[in-house]
């Protein structure tokens, strides 16, 4: 039924957050046919032994074998990296379905954020032939500010991450694209402000090979959410955006200038999301069939569901897979929160 291209599976190092077993477990019983994990994991997937043991993790289980677990290959400023990382999407594609790239830090330490060695990364992938789908996450480093964050007061990480950090990155992204004849996918994902969605589709009308994905918080809750006594469980990267930017997002989902629907699935425990180091993210496999009903009851077609939440990204990412109807069960719950209560209850879909 559904096709979630940003998953954040943990395992390893940390497995009290989430396991690749347990998320494909809830995957299947939220009808997610396919998922596609995150890179920055401790230890990151950055080189062949460590996509072969995330991938062995996700094939030894019987039980979850009718979800399609697929993986992108984290980049770092290392030529030679890249090099490797590029000849194991050709090994193990569809297994590995293409190469992420941090150009602002985030979770993790996969950040890439001088310019120079960005470039240095594109040439790379250009020179080697990689036509690949490429993942950005887009925020420039230079103007984030995080001495505005103070954790008593959540809503200062939106200002800590403007939007104008995400706009700029994708400029850069596409500027460094084109310069260097790169000649793969980009996908600039869980895109956040309608500048970016007027960037992205403006490249694409000058034929530039790009996409971007969008996360149910960013369309359906803004920074009003961090305004709140428990507005840190509500901190993502990027952020929760002004009501005015949140509101255009539906829209230009509807009109097709967003090609997809992802989660960005990122589990924490409470006190990582309550107190130090106060985390970023937040689950959403589990409500996949909820993302759908409210897609629905804000007339969204059929068809458009359908497109937005699996065959748009069925067909960028190229991978053997197909739609599946099966019974469902309700796995909300085995998250210490519910990032979408509010909307669940309001939708009659209380857990």
């Amino acid at each position: 039924m559904y096709f979630d291209p940003h998953v954040h599976l943990r395992d390893r190092n940390q497995r009290y957050k989430e396991t690749i077993l347990h998320g494909l477990r809830v995957a299947r019983d939220s009808g997610v046919d396919v998922v596609i994990d995150m890179p920055n994991t401790d230890p990151p997937v950055t080189t062949r032994s460590e996509a072969i043991a995330r991938i062995y993790l996700a094939l030894l289980p019987r039980d979850t074998r009718n979800v399609f677990y697929s993986l992108f290959m984290g980049l770092t400023k290392d030529p030679e990296q890249v090099k490797r990382a590029i000849g194991v999407y050709r090994e193990l594609f569809p297994r590995v379905a293409g190469m992420k790239f941090y150009a602002g830090h985030s979770v993790g330490n996969l950040g890439v954020v001088e310019s120079e060695d960005q470039a240095r990364v594109y040439e790379t992938l250009a020179r080697e032939g990689y036509d690949g789908v490429f993942v950005i996450h887009a925020e420039k480093e230079s103007l984030l500010k995080p001495d505005l964050w103070m954790p008593e007061n959540p809503v200062t990480h939106c200002n800590a991450r403007p939007e104008e950090a995400e706009v700029q990155s994708i400029k850069d992204q596409l500027e460094l694209a084109v310069e260097t004849g790169f000649r793969g996918k980009l996908h600039i994902s869980h895109i956040s402000s309608p500048v970016s969605v007027d960037i992205v589709t403006d490249a694409k009308k000058i034929g530039v090979d790009i996409s971007c994905g969008v996360c149910p918080h960013h369309f359906i809750y803004n920074s009003d959410q961090m305004e709140r006594s428990d507005g840190n469980l509500w901190k993502m990267n990027p952020p929760l955006r002004s009501r005015k930017s949140q509101e255009k997002l539906p829209e230009y989902l509807r009109q097709g200038k967003i090609d997809w629907i992802e989660t960005d699935h990122a589990p924490h425990t409470l006190d990582e999301k309550t107190g130090p180091p106060y985390a970023s993210g937040i689950p959403g496999l589990a409500w996949w069939p909820l993302f759908e009903e409210y897609l629905r009851r804000n007339d969204f077609t059929d068809r458009q569901i359908e497109e937005l939440t699996f065959n748009n990204a069925a067909r960028r990412f190229n991978l053997p897979v197909e739609r599946k109807r099966r019974k469902l069960v309700d796995r909300r719950k085995d998250y210490p929160f519910d990032p979408y209560k509010e909307i669940a209850e309001q939708l009659g879909w209380a857990a």
